[in-house]
C-alpha cells in the first residue's frame, strides 16, 4: 500500500511520511476496537442476568453506563498509547522513522478524545444486544468497516463522492485526521517546503490529513466536531439505557 501511494504522487513521498500516516490511521482503528471490546463485559452481564440485579439494587442508569463507559474509556486510551509505542519502534528500526517526541503529549490528548468518542458510540451500538454471540458477531463487522471509514485501506479521495460523503457522517475520518495533523506536521511542512508549498493543500486534502466540508477543517474545528459526536452517542445511549432496563429487570 505504501508503495503505490509513494508511486501516486509525482513530487515523491518519502518513507517517513506515509509511515507515519499508516500509524494516524492505525490509532484510530485501535481506538474503536478496543473500546468495543472493552464493553464485552457489559453484554456478559446482561445476559446472565446481573445488569437486571444491579437495576434492581436501585443504583441509577447513568452510574451503571459511566462505570462501563470508565472502564472502556481507560483500556481503550492505555491500548492506544502501547500501538504507538509498538508502531514507533516498529518503522524506526524498519524505516528509520522519526516522530517529532515534542507532538507526544498532544497525540496522548487526541487518544483519550479518540478513547473517549469511541466508547460511548459503542454504548450506543451495544445497547439492544443481549447476547455475547450476537457481540461477537457485531464486533467483527465493526472492526472490519473501520479500516475503510477511517481512511486506512485506501486515502479519503480515493473512493467515490457518496463514499465519502458517508464516511464523514461517522467519527472515524476526523479521528484519524486528527492523528495525522499532530504527527505528519512537521514532516509534511518539511517535505512541501519552498516551491512545493503549492502542493500541501492538496496533499493534506487527497490524504485525509484535513478533512474538507464546505472549507477545509482546522483542528480546532475538527475537535469540536468529534466532542459533538460524542455528547451525541453519550445522551442517545443513555436515554436508550433507560427505556430498555425495565425489560433487565423483567429477564431476572
Amino acid at each position: 500500500m505504501k508503495s503505490n501511494l509513494q508511486h501516486s504522487f509525482s513530487i515523491g513521498i518519502g518513507k517517513n511520511i506515509l509511515d507515519l500516516w499508516v500509524i494516524g490511521g492505525t490509532l484510530a482503528i485501535t481506538a474503536i476496537t478496543t473500546s468495543q471490546s472493552s464493553l464485552g463485559q457489559m453484554i456478559a452481564d446482561r445476559e446472565k442476568g446481573q445488569l437486571g440485579d444491579l437495576i434492581m439494587t436501585g443504583i441509577e442508569t447513568w452510574k451503571l453506563q459511566f462505570s462501563y463507559l470508565t472502564s472502556a474509556f481507560v483500556i481503550s486510551w492505555l491500548m492506544q498509547i502501547g500501538m504507538l509505542i509498538l508502531m514507533a519502534g516498529y518503522f524506526a528500526l524498519s524505516d528509520g522513522m522519526q516522530i517529532t517526541w515534542a507532538s507526544i503529549p498532544a497525540v496522548m490528548l487526541i487518544c483519550a478524545l479518540s478513547s473517549l468518542t469511541w466508547t460511548s458510540f459503542n454504548l450506543l451500538c451495544l445497547a439492544f444486544v443481549r447476547r455475547v454471540e450476537t457481540f461477537g458477531r457485531l464486533s467483527s463487522i465493526i472492526a472490519a468497516a473501520a479500516g475503510f471509514f477511517a481512511g486506512v485501506y485506501v486515502p479519503i479521495s480515493s473512493v467515490p463522492d457518496s463514499a465519502q460523503w458517508l464516511m464523514k457522517l461517522t467519527p472515524a475520518p476526523y479521528d484519524s485526521a486528527l492523528f495525522r495533523q499532530i504527527l505528519m506536521g512537521n514532516a509534511i511542512n518539511n517535505k512541501f517546503a519552498g516551491k512545493l508549498n503549492a502542493y500541501q493543500s492538496t496533499f493534506k486534502t487527497k490524504m485525509g490529513v484535513n478533512i474538507r466540508l464546505q472549507h477545509t477543517l482546522n483542528i480546532n474545528e475538527t475537535i469540536l466536531i468529534m466532542l459533538g459526536f460524542t455528547i451525541l452517542f453519550g445522551l442517545v445511549s443513555l436515554l436508550v439505557a433507560r427505556r430498555t432496563q425495565k425489560s433487565f429487570i423483567t429477564r431476572v
